[in-house]
């Protein structure tokens, strides 16, 4: 379990609501960047940290089983 499991659902969780959200209005997320590992770096605060930013990338796989 990592510090970022947290984090990472509740990016999820927003990547859900916000896709509702806009195909409610006829619009869609990004793909290249909602859900991915990248955009939860992205949305996630790291402070810029090379390590911390693996550490996310790494929760996400983990919960999602996707690579990136």
């Amino acid at each position: 379990m990592s510090d970022y499991d947290g984090p990472v659902r509740e990016y999820l969780s927003y990547c859900r609501r916000a896709a509702a959200e806009l195909d409610a209005q006829g619009s869609s997320l990004d793909l290249k960047y909602h859900p991915t590992a990248d955009g939860a770096v992205k949305m996630i605060p790291h402070g810029g940290d090379a390590a911390r930013a693996k550490e996310i990338r790494q929760a996400f796989r983990e919960l999602t089983g996707e690579g990136s």
